[in-house]
C-alpha cells in the first residue's frame, strides 16, 4: 500500500512539474514495490520513474527503467507507449517502431498508442500509415484531444508547405 501511495504521491509531483520530488517518492516506491514481489506494481513505478527521468532530461536512465517496466511486466502497454516515445525522440526509429508495434497489441483503442504510431510512421516516410494511424484515433474517440492533434496532424498533410518567397 505504501508503494501505491508513494506512486501517487510522485504522479501528483510530476503533475506540479517538481521532476526531483517525484524521484525521492519514487525511491520510497521501489523499495516497498520490491518487497511487495508485486511485478505489475514494480513496473509501474519503473515507468513512473521513467517519466520523472525525462522530465530531468536523464534519457539513458529513463531508457533503463522502460526496459525494466517492460521486463517486468510485458503487459504495461503504457510502458511500452513511453519506450516508443522516447526512442522516436532519440532517433531509434526502428526500435521505436517495434515498441509501438507492442503497444498497439496490447492496447489498440488507445488513442495515444494510435498518435505515436502515425508519427513513427510519418519520421520513417510511411504516410499513409501514419494516416491511418491518426484516422484511427478519431474513429475510436472523435471528441478526444488526441482526436483534435490527430485532425492536426492530418490538417498539416493535407496542406501545401508553404513556399519561401523568391529573392
Amino acid at each position: 500500500r505504501r508503494a501505491q501511495l508513494a506512486t501517487m504521491a510522485a504522479n501528483a509531483a510530476l503533475a506540479e512539474d517538481r521532476a526531483d520530488a517525484a524521484l525521492l517518492s519514487l525511491v520510497l516506491a521501489e523499495a516497498d514495490a520490491e518487497a511487495s514481489a508485486d511485478a505489475g506494481l514494480r513496473s509501474l513505478v519503473q515507468t513512473d520513474r521513467a517519466r520523472a527521468l525525462v522530465v530531468k532530461g536523464r534519457e539513458t536512465e529513463a531508457e533503463a527503467a522502460l526496459a525494466s517496466a517492460r521486463s517486468l511486466d510485458g503487459q504495461n502497454a503504457l510502458a511500452w507507449l513511453l519506450s516508443a516515445t522516447l526512442a522516436r525522440r532519440l532517433g531509434k526509429l526502428d526500435e521505436a517502431q517495434a515498441h509501438i508495434s507492442t503497444a498497439a497489441a496490447l492496447s489498440p483503442d488507445y488513442p495515444e498508442v494510435g498518435l505515436e504510431a502515425g508519427v513513427i510512421a510519418m519520421l520513417q516516410g510511411r504516410e499513409d500509415a501514419a494516416q491511418s494511424s491518426w484516422r484511427s484515433v478519431i474513429a475510436v474517440e472523435p471528441d478526444s484531444d488526441a482526436a483534435a492533434t490527430a485532425r492536426t496532424y492530418l490538417g498539416q498533410l493535407a496542406s501545401p508547405p508553404s513556399e519561401e518567397p523568391a529573392p
